[in-house]
Protein backbone atom coordinates (compact mmCIF):
# COMPACT_ATOMS: atom_id res chain seq x y z
CA UNK A 1 0.00 0.00 0.00
CA UNK A 2 2.94 2.23 0.98
CA UNK A 3 4.51 1.63 -2.52
CA UNK A 4 1.59 2.45 -4.69
CA UNK A 5 0.79 5.70 -2.36
CA UNK A 6 4.47 7.00 -3.31
CA UNK A 7 4.24 6.16 -6.76
CA UNK A 8 1.35 8.02 -7.13
CA UNK A 9 2.28 10.86 -5.45
CA UNK A 10 5.63 10.62 -7.90
CA UNK A 11 3.74 10.45 -10.91
CA UNK A 12 1.75 13.65 -9.46
CA UNK A 13 4.57 15.58 -9.13
CA UNK A 14 5.69 14.51 -12.15
CA UNK A 15 2.63 15.44 -14.27
CA UNK A 16 2.58 19.10 -12.37
CA UNK A 17 6.22 19.94 -13.01
CA UNK A 18 5.55 18.84 -16.65
CA UNK A 19 2.70 21.03 -16.64
CA UNK A 20 4.87 23.96 -15.24
CA UNK A 21 7.50 23.53 -17.91
CA UNK A 22 5.08 23.34 -20.90
CA UNK A 23 3.08 26.56 -18.82
CA UNK A 24 6.61 28.65 -19.17
CA UNK A 25 7.88 27.39 -22.62
CA UNK A 26 4.48 28.95 -23.79
CA UNK A 27 4.62 31.94 -22.15
CA UNK A 28 8.54 32.51 -23.11
CA UNK A 29 7.47 31.80 -26.80
CA UNK A 30 5.09 34.62 -26.47
CA UNK A 31 7.44 37.02 -24.86
CA UNK A 32 10.16 36.07 -27.28
CA UNK A 33 7.54 36.57 -30.33
CA UNK A 34 6.04 39.87 -28.65
CA UNK A 35 9.57 41.32 -28.12
CA UNK A 36 10.55 40.49 -32.39
CA UNK A 37 7.09 41.89 -33.66
CA UNK A 38 7.55 45.01 -32.09
CA UNK A 39 11.39 45.28 -33.15
CA UNK A 40 10.12 44.49 -36.63
CA UNK A 41 7.88 47.29 -36.31
CA UNK A 42 8.11 50.21 -38.91
CA UNK A 43 9.70 53.25 -36.85
CA UNK A 44 7.34 56.25 -37.23
CA UNK A 45 9.06 59.31 -39.36
CA UNK A 46 10.34 62.07 -36.81
CA UNK A 47 8.27 65.58 -37.66
CA UNK A 48 9.39 68.85 -36.59
CA UNK A 49 6.45 70.89 -35.50
CA UNK A 50 6.82 75.09 -36.33
CA UNK A 51 8.54 76.56 -33.82
CA UNK A 52 9.56 80.10 -34.27
CA UNK A 53 7.63 82.84 -35.99
CA UNK A 54 9.11 83.62 -39.48
CA UNK A 55 8.35 87.40 -39.02
CA UNK A 56 10.68 87.56 -35.78
CA UNK A 57 13.54 89.78 -35.78
CA UNK A 58 16.79 87.41 -34.94
CA UNK A 59 20.07 89.85 -33.37
CA UNK A 60 23.27 88.62 -34.98
CA UNK A 61 26.15 88.68 -31.87
CA UNK A 62 29.86 88.00 -33.15
CA UNK A 63 31.92 86.23 -30.42
CA UNK A 64 36.21 86.50 -30.30
CA UNK A 65 37.44 84.27 -27.08
CA UNK A 66 33.68 84.79 -25.56
CA UNK A 67 33.24 88.50 -26.07
CA UNK A 68 30.62 89.82 -28.00
CA UNK A 69 32.41 92.53 -30.54
CA UNK A 70 31.32 94.16 -33.50
CA UNK A 71 31.72 91.87 -37.08
CA UNK A 72 34.20 92.44 -39.65
CA UNK A 73 31.95 94.51 -42.69
CA UNK A 74 32.58 91.44 -44.78
CA UNK A 75 30.68 89.51 -42.45
CA UNK A 76 27.95 91.98 -41.87
CA UNK A 77 27.66 92.11 -45.67
CA UNK A 78 26.62 88.25 -45.99
CA UNK A 79 24.52 88.74 -42.78
CA UNK A 80 22.52 91.85 -44.86
CA UNK A 81 21.98 89.31 -47.89
CA UNK A 82 20.47 86.74 -45.82
CA UNK A 83 17.93 89.43 -44.04
CA UNK A 84 17.27 90.44 -47.64
CA UNK A 85 16.12 87.37 -48.55
CA UNK A 86 14.59 86.13 -45.63
CA UNK A 87 11.04 86.69 -44.53
CA UNK A 88 12.92 87.17 -40.44
CA UNK A 89 14.63 90.47 -39.82
CA UNK A 90 18.48 90.20 -38.91
CA UNK A 91 20.00 93.35 -36.71
CA UNK A 92 23.49 92.99 -35.48
CA UNK A 93 23.11 93.45 -31.39
CA UNK A 94 25.74 95.97 -30.53
CA UNK A 95 28.22 95.81 -28.08
CA UNK A 96 27.77 99.19 -27.31
CA UNK A 97 24.05 97.95 -25.73
CA UNK A 98 25.61 95.41 -23.87
CA UNK A 99 27.23 97.39 -21.34
CA UNK A 100 24.33 98.23 -19.19
CA UNK A 101 23.87 94.06 -18.92
CA UNK A 102 27.60 93.69 -17.60
CA UNK A 103 27.83 94.06 -13.78
CA UNK A 104 30.44 96.81 -12.41
CA UNK A 105 34.00 95.22 -11.79
CA UNK A 106 36.65 96.66 -9.13
CA UNK A 107 39.60 98.18 -11.22
CA UNK A 108 42.05 96.42 -9.00
CA UNK A 109 41.97 92.62 -7.83
CA UNK A 110 38.47 92.57 -9.87
CA UNK A 111 37.03 89.33 -11.39
CA UNK A 112 35.34 89.51 -14.88
CA UNK A 113 31.94 88.27 -15.39
CA UNK A 114 31.39 84.64 -15.77
CA UNK A 115 27.94 84.95 -18.24
CA UNK A 116 28.70 86.70 -21.21
CA UNK A 117 26.81 84.64 -23.18
CA UNK A 118 23.33 84.86 -21.23
CA UNK A 119 24.45 88.93 -20.77
CA UNK A 120 24.29 88.81 -24.79
CA UNK A 121 20.99 87.28 -24.97
CA UNK A 122 19.61 89.93 -22.21
CA UNK A 123 21.25 92.30 -24.47
CA UNK A 124 19.23 91.43 -27.67
CA UNK A 125 15.84 90.75 -25.47
CA UNK A 126 15.95 94.44 -24.22
CA UNK A 127 16.66 95.58 -28.18
CA UNK A 128 13.39 93.69 -29.11
CA UNK A 129 14.93 90.95 -30.81
CA UNK A 130 12.82 87.45 -29.99
CA UNK A 131 15.85 85.27 -30.69
CA UNK A 132 19.87 86.40 -31.16
CA UNK A 133 22.16 84.24 -33.56
CA UNK A 134 24.95 84.05 -31.61
CA UNK A 135 28.85 82.94 -33.69
CA UNK A 136 32.14 82.31 -33.40
CA UNK A 137 35.17 80.61 -34.77
CA UNK A 138 38.66 79.08 -33.84
CA UNK A 139 38.52 78.65 -30.01
CA UNK A 140 34.97 79.66 -30.00
CA UNK A 141 34.01 76.97 -31.92
CA UNK A 142 35.20 73.61 -30.25
CA UNK A 143 33.90 70.12 -29.49
CA UNK A 144 31.43 69.91 -27.08
CA UNK A 145 31.53 73.79 -25.98
CA UNK A 146 31.10 77.16 -27.47
CA UNK A 147 32.85 80.54 -26.72
CA UNK A 148 35.28 78.71 -24.62
CA UNK A 149 32.70 77.48 -21.93
CA UNK A 150 31.44 73.70 -21.76
CA UNK A 151 27.67 73.41 -23.60
CA UNK A 152 26.44 73.04 -19.59
CA UNK A 153 28.14 75.84 -18.31
CA UNK A 154 26.63 78.53 -21.24
CA UNK A 155 23.60 79.05 -19.12
CA UNK A 156 21.58 77.59 -22.31
CA UNK A 157 18.69 75.17 -21.70
CA UNK A 158 20.18 72.72 -24.56
CA UNK A 159 19.29 69.00 -25.78
CA UNK A 160 21.40 66.98 -23.39
CA UNK A 161 21.38 64.29 -26.42
CA UNK A 162 22.81 67.11 -29.08
CA UNK A 163 26.20 66.79 -29.77
CA UNK A 164 28.24 70.42 -30.29
CA UNK A 165 30.77 69.79 -33.00
CA UNK A 166 33.81 71.36 -33.75
CA UNK A 167 34.09 73.45 -36.61
CA UNK A 168 35.79 76.52 -38.00
CA UNK A 169 32.53 78.54 -37.52
CA UNK A 170 29.72 77.57 -35.22
CA UNK A 171 26.44 79.17 -34.39
CA UNK A 172 23.55 78.85 -31.65
CA UNK A 173 20.19 80.03 -32.45
CA UNK A 174 19.00 80.87 -28.77
CA UNK A 175 15.44 82.32 -27.67
CA UNK A 176 16.25 85.57 -26.12
CA UNK A 177 13.40 85.46 -23.37
CA UNK A 178 13.88 81.62 -22.52
CA UNK A 179 17.83 80.99 -22.95
CA UNK A 180 16.45 77.93 -25.17
CA UNK A 181 18.81 76.76 -28.11
CA UNK A 182 16.99 76.27 -31.23
CA UNK A 183 19.51 74.60 -33.11
CA UNK A 184 23.54 74.61 -34.07
CA UNK A 185 24.92 75.03 -36.85
CA UNK A 186 28.59 74.84 -38.44
CA UNK A 187 30.55 75.41 -41.21
CA UNK A 188 33.96 74.73 -42.95
CA UNK A 189 34.15 77.68 -45.70
CA UNK A 190 35.33 80.95 -43.86
CA UNK A 191 37.91 82.76 -45.41
CA UNK A 192 36.23 84.54 -47.25
CA UNK A 193 32.95 85.40 -44.79
CA UNK A 194 30.57 83.53 -43.48
CA UNK A 195 28.19 83.14 -46.96
CA UNK A 196 28.55 79.16 -45.94
CA UNK A 197 27.36 79.84 -42.58
CA UNK A 198 24.17 82.10 -43.14
CA UNK A 199 22.98 79.40 -46.26
CA UNK A 200 22.65 76.91 -43.09
CA UNK A 201 21.19 79.32 -40.38
CA UNK A 202 18.46 79.64 -43.50
CA UNK A 203 17.98 76.28 -43.59
CA UNK A 204 17.83 76.47 -39.68
CA UNK A 205 15.16 78.42 -39.63
CA UNK A 206 13.39 77.65 -42.69
CA UNK A 207 12.80 74.05 -40.83
CA UNK A 208 11.10 75.78 -37.24
CA UNK A 209 9.03 78.38 -39.21
CA UNK A 210 5.82 77.60 -40.85
CA UNK A 211 6.41 79.81 -43.53
CA UNK A 212 9.27 79.77 -46.37
CA UNK A 213 8.80 83.16 -48.22
CA UNK A 214 10.96 85.75 -48.39
CA UNK A 215 10.31 89.24 -47.42
CA UNK A 216 7.80 91.49 -49.59
CA UNK A 217 9.58 93.45 -52.00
Amino acid sequence: MMKLLTATALTAVAVLANANANALSQMTNELKAAQEASLSAPFEAKTIAPTINIASTIGIARLDKGRLIYAPVVELRDWAFLDKRSGATFAPVSPAALIKNIPEVPMMGGRDSDNKLDEIRLTASDLGMDYVLIYGMGKDAQWGSFAGKAMANTGFIIDTNDISPRAPAKAMLVDTYTGKVYGTVTSDEIEFGVGDLTDKVEALINTLTAERSAKPA
